[in-house]
């Protein structure tokens, strides 16, 4: 397996666990990511499960490789969804290329682990 697919995941892996911890754990708090956007506590909480899922189906790449695509898959939807509201709102700088990196790191992810064959 290449080494250097497996640290980028491992590290968006960690990345998304830790921000999906403080989504759910800081219920809707003005220092979450999501609360300063006014995204209410019940969406707040949403994302971070979101991102939760998506961070130990990173994290699980070694061990089952299907929930590693399908978790880069989803947070890619995740991240694209973030880049068309920071748009919309007409944020530029972090705020804006941080989730497109991160959509483009996904899908490199996602095309980087061989599935099984079927059949």
């Amino acid at each position: 397996m290449n080494i250097a697919l497996m640290v980028v995941t491992g590290f968006y892996g960690g990345v998304f666990l830790v921000a999906g911890v403080g989504q759910v754990v800081g219920r809707g708090l003005p220092g979450t990511p999501a609360a300063a956007c006014g995204f209410s506590p019940a969406a707040c909480r949403a994302i971070g499960v979101l991102e939760l899922l998506g961070g130990t189906g990173l994290l699980l790449a070694h061990v089952a490789t299907e929930a590693a695509v399908t978790a880069a898959l989803g947070l890619f939807l995740l991240t694209v969804a973030a880049f068309v509201y920071h748009n919309w709102y007409q944020d530029r700088g972090l705020r804006l290329w941080a989730p497109a990196v991160t959509a483009a790191s996904m899908l490199v992810i996602a095309a980087g682990f061989p599935l099984s064959s079927v059949g």
